[in-house]
């Protein structure tokens, strides 16, 4: 009886460990993805500047646009989210002059989102303020003009301090 009830453990121990890790064995890592870590730091001494730090991977090289735009009252407003956000941002800092190593690892990048490359009459160049903030995480295709160049879009509200 002992030994019958022994195999039937080990048995349904081993199905279950199979189960498990099927699944997650059989998934293969997105070649593009990205993650926002931590807060939005405002520069203190500039406050149209900050810095983000974002755990990303990709694959092939890509170019970057990395964006934080905030509404008059900095509040995670949903519509910061829609297309044409830039219309209601009161501030919007970025930057597509950083660059991304792109060797299939996960990386750890602080990238720095400024007004360098506004243009005048650009809605949302007041400065950053505590509060929060839409962050963008555009990796593009640079052989790939256009939205089809478009390899990874990660968006998300974050703390900005």
């Amino acid at each position: 009886m002992r030994l019958r009830s022994l195999v039937a453990g080990t048995a349904l121990a081993a199905t279950s460990v199979l189960t498990l890790a099927g699944p997650a064995a059989a998934a293969p890592r997105p070649a593009y993805e990205a993650d926002v870590v931590g807060v939005v730091r405002i520069d203190p001494s500039d406050p149209t500047s900050a810095e983000i730090q974002v755990r990303y991977r990709c694959a092939d090289d890509a170019g970057l646009w990395i964006s934080v735009k905030q509404t008059a009252d900095r509040s995670a407003d949903p519509r910061l989210a829609e297309e044409g956000s830039s219309a209601i941002s009161a501030a919007w800092s970025d930057s597509h002059r950083e660059t991304v190593t792109c060797d299939g690892r996960v990386r750890l990048g602080t990238f720095t989102v400024d007004l360098d490359e506004a243009w005048p009459g650009r809605p949302g160049q007041a400065p950053l303020r505590k509060g929060e903030g839409y962050v963008q995480f555009c990796l593009t295709d640079p052989d790939a003009p256009g939205p089809e160049g478009l390899v990874l879009s990660h968006s998300e509200f974050v703390h900005v301090r």
